[in-house]
């Protein structure tokens, strides 16, 4: 099975901006609520293990399978053999500001029984957190649904 979902925002902000708050593991709760963290296991590169708190759920070690600086930031989740999820981040200067798309994509003979649930999930909240990443990369506090 493979499925991918994207999702798409502006920021005024220049791509370093969004860059600086995509990669500000500490602060990931500020525009992605179901996350409590992300902690990277080392210096930002293809290969090094990022540890991700979900609210309510145990850490899950991701892996950085792409990075460029302030232009892509590539994540990916591996279920032995069988299932993959991939969260992706692409940064492109435009008008003076930044295009922001983000991915969220499941492959594998297993990925539909294991994977689907959870990455439609993500795919469902994609936009509104592109929304607070533009916004916060701006410098402006937008509300995430749990400050609601």
């Amino acid at each position: 099975m493979r499925w991918e979902q994207r999702a798409v925002a502006m920021s005024a902000a220049a791509p370093q901006a969004v860059w600086a708050v995509l990669l500000d593991g500490a602060r990931w709760s500020f525009w992605n609520p179901g996350v409590e963290w992300m902690w990277l296991e080392g210096e930002p590169a293809p290969g090094t293990l990022v540890t991700i708190k979900l609210r309510g759920v145990r850490q899950t070690a991701f892996v950085i399978r792409d990075l460029l600086a302030t232009e892509r930031f590539a994540l990916g989740l591996t279920v032995g053999p069988v299932a993959r999820l991939e969260l992706t981040w692409t940064l492109w200067a435009q008008n003076g500001g930044t295009r922001v798309e983000a991915a969220v994509g499941i492959a594998g003979i297993a990925a539909g029984p294991l994977l689907n649930r959870p990455a439609r999930k993500v795919a469902q909240a994609l936009p509104g957190h592109l929304e607070r990443l533009a916004a916060r990369a701006s410098g402006v506090h937008v509300p995430a649904a749990a400050e609601q």
